[in-house]
């Protein structure tokens, strides 16, 4: 039995693992960017979610597939930022705890 699956891609667009320019990146300052980019990407993500919601209270176009892909697109992103999060915390911790 032999199955194919799809390659895992980064859910940021424009956004590759390991590559020189990421590692340059974050070498000049880029990482609290790179995060910035991807809390205002959640954000988009929460407030597409809530139109996709108020379009299908308001409007005659019933679109429940597309407001339930929406919300838990919204939701996934948002778990995957706070696990982020929570790792960075404990990292910070790990290091403060750290004796010299």
């Amino acid at each position: 039995m032999n199955i194919n699956l799809p390659s895992i891609s980064p859910p940021i667009p424009g956004l590759s693992i390991g590559t020189e320019s990421q590692k340059q990146g974050i070498e000049s300052g880029g990482l609290s960017r790179t995060f910035e980019k991807l809390l205002q990407d959640v954000n988009q993500q929460q407030l597409n979610a809530e139109a996709k919601q108020v379009e299908l209270l308001v409007s005659e176009n019933k679109d429940i597939h597309g407001t339930m892909l929406a919300l838990e697109k919204a939701d996934l992103s948002m778990r995957l930022m706070l696990q982020i999060r929570n790792k960075l915390v404990n990292a910070y911790e790990e290091v403060m705890r750290m004796q010299v």
